[in-house]
């Protein structure tokens, strides 16, 4: 089944491949803010005041330097398609078809067509499979015996009967169903029977308990149209999966007692999750600062240099390609997922160069996106004590060097995933600079408490992102606000931020990003500790809380670690995060 390998093949590309850029969220420089939850505009203490909130450097007139590098990544479902099992997705038509076609394994699609007796009147039972198996003793036939279509007329005369439908006894099977359908709750007690004596055939055969499973998987999502149309392919003795689904209506499979059908009910539900919507961006920011203090009236300077890039991928569905549509032996059929269960259908001529995802029709995108981006800032920050309290306010100017590239490419899965190497030949230079301004307010009544707020990139410079078109990405200006709180001479601090207004981020799944988060620093004499937390309320994909936390060892040696607690399955059976930052760090004050 080539459609499911092109599928995951294309997930897994577009792990490499990202959407149109726009503009860059609130980062995150330095190690610790990003252990205490993202915040950092009202922190005094921190060495990375420069970056953060130029005011800082105005109240905390220490000397120092910190250097820090970290890496992260965000996801949306694309770690999930590692964990598709694409054997166990093949395999599931044979098994589907087998349950109804005896112990010979079969070419997906085929399906089996049982040889009737010579007068027409019997049930092939021995032909059919383990759903022959449960028909001999849904019949009440004996260990040796099959049943034939008398036994089979008889037992539906008799429902009839238990439903108060008068059955004529000298029609054929095909007429007594179609008396059957007037009453609904007469294919009911059928299915009731089919469950009693698939119950009993695992009893009686534990060595065919996965098929009778699987077959248990699918009677339990029977309806009473779907009833009739199987027991009329059984009498017919044509049990080809098309033939099946034809008869049937379509097949709705969930949740069962057969691990390789829930496997299979979980991987579709993956695919079309993936299909839907998918992402992944990954951002590195590294930096060095030095800070410059005085014990005088004047304020801190502070220098720096601050190398980020971010990327983000994504493949975009056709919209008008958008279906589960499976060519498979030489039919087609349709998928549909629900909540842990999928139907599946024989679909109609022409709707799979009409609307499936895997048309050679199809137009989906796959798009890149990428900006490089170095900062060389200086700060400022200076202190005024006023009646009311003290009153900082810091400036920095900063050199910016960037980069950019933009790759798109349309098409079919099968034109789009060939030669997906993107070409560097024309990434465009820009040379520019960004004004940062910051304000902080520390109350007369309350010295150890600090308001602080930042507007950086007031005069928004932009990044040429390709050198054909022109395009670019423009820093939009980022407003936060912060506080802090300090006990026992600021051994311990709270320290909340919050974004004022959406930031832009370069990510399809994620156009729109506001963050609030805040946390715990504990300064100890040779280590500090920080927890914290953080949450992206314009997020809209499935992030959730993230947890954020870092230790700093005699000064030199900083880590900070952020995970969210939405796990993705992975390869080899291993879970992880589907947001994940660690940086590693350090730095000192005198």
């Amino acid at each position: 089944m080539r459609s499911y390998t092109t599928l995951k093949a294309i997930t897994l590309s577009s792990m490499l491949l990202g959407i149109s850029a726009q503009a860059l969220e609130f980062g995150q420089m330095g190690n610790i803010s990003a252990g205490i939850g993202g915040a950092g505009v009202a922190l005094k203490s921190s060495q990375w005041a420069l970056y953060y909130n130029p005011a800082l450097l105005g109240m905390n007139k220490k000397s120092g330097f910190a250097y820090s590098f970290g890496v992260g990544y965000k996801e949306t479902n694309l770690t999930r398609a590692a964990s598709i099992d694409i054997d166990n997705l093949q395999s599931m038509p044979n098994k589907l078809a087998d349950l109804f076609s005896g112990a010979t394994t079969i070419s997906a699609g085929t399906g089996f067509r049982a040889a009737p007796a010579a007068n027409g009147k019997a049930i092939d039972t021995e032909n059919l499979g383990v759903f022959g198996d449960v028909l001999d003793n849904m019949l009440n036939k004996p260990n040796g015996q099959h049943a034939t279509d008398n036994d089979l007329k008889d037992y539906l005369t008799q429902v009839g009967k238990n439903n108060g439908i008068t059955i004529d006894s000298s029609a054929d099977t095909n007429k007594i169903l179609e008396e059957l359908k007037k009453k609904p709750e007469a294919f009911e007690s059928v299915k009731q029977d089919l469950q009693a004596s698939i119950d009993k055939t695992a009893q009686e055969n534990p060595d065919k308990a996965g098929s009778l499973g699987l077959l248990e998987g699918l009677v339990d999502n029977l309806t009473p149209e779907n009833i009739g149309g199987l027991l009329d392919s059984a009498q017919k003795g044509d049990m080809s999966l098309d033939k099946l689904l034809q008869s049937m209506g379509g097949l709705t499979l969930s949740l069962s007692n057969d691990p390789s059908l829930n496997r299979f009910v979980k991987d579709l539900t993956t695919i079309n999750d993936i299909v839907s919507r998918n992402d992944f961006s990954l951002s590195t920011q590294n930096g060095l600062v030095m800070n410059i203090g005085s014990k005088k009236k004047r304020g801190t300077i502070s220098i720096g240099i601050m190398p980020s890039a971010y990327m983000s991928a994504a493949v975009r569905m056709d919209p008008t390609h958008n279906q589960i549509i499976i060519q498979n032996g030489g039919q087609d059929y349709k998928v549909e997922v629900g909540s842990d269960s999928i139907s599946l259908g024989v679909a109609g001529s022409g709707d799979f160069d009409k609307s499936s995802i895997l048309s050679a029709n199809a137009k989906h995108q796959i798009s890149a996106a990428s900006v490089g981006v170095v900062e060389v800032p200086i700060g400022y920050g200076h202190l005024f004590e006023t009646p009311i309290g003290d009153i900082a306010v810091g400036l920095a100017a900063k050199y910016i060097f960037g980069t950019g590239y933009l790759y798109s490419k349309e098409g079919s899965f099968d034109t789009i995933t060939q030669n997906l190497t993107p070409s560097f030949n024309s990434i465009p230079q820009t040379h520019t600079f960004g004004i940062d301004a910051g304000l902080a307010y520390a109350p007369r009544f309350a010295k150890n408490f600090t308001l602080g707020f930042v507007a950086k990139n007031l005069n928004m410079p932009k990044i040429k992102t390709d050198a054909t078109t022109g395009a670019m990405t423009r820093l939009n200006t980022q407003l936060r606000a912060g506080l802090s709180y300090g006990w026992l001479n600021d051994k311990i601090v709270l320290a909340g931020d919050i974004d004022l207004m959406p930031n832009d981020t370069l990510s399809a799944a994620r156009p729109k990003s506001q963050v609030a988060g805040g946390g715990v620093l504990i300064d100890l004499k040779y280590f500090d500790l920080r927890l914290g937390a953080m949450y992206d309320f314009r997020n809209n994909s499935d992030e959730g809380m993230i947890l954020t936390g870092g230790i700093n060892l005699l000064g030199f040696l900083d880590i900070a670690v952020q995970s969210n607690l939405h796990l993705s399955q992975a390869v080899s059976g291993i879970s992880i995060p589907s947001y994940l930052l660690l940086k590693v760090g350090g730095g000192f004050s005198w």
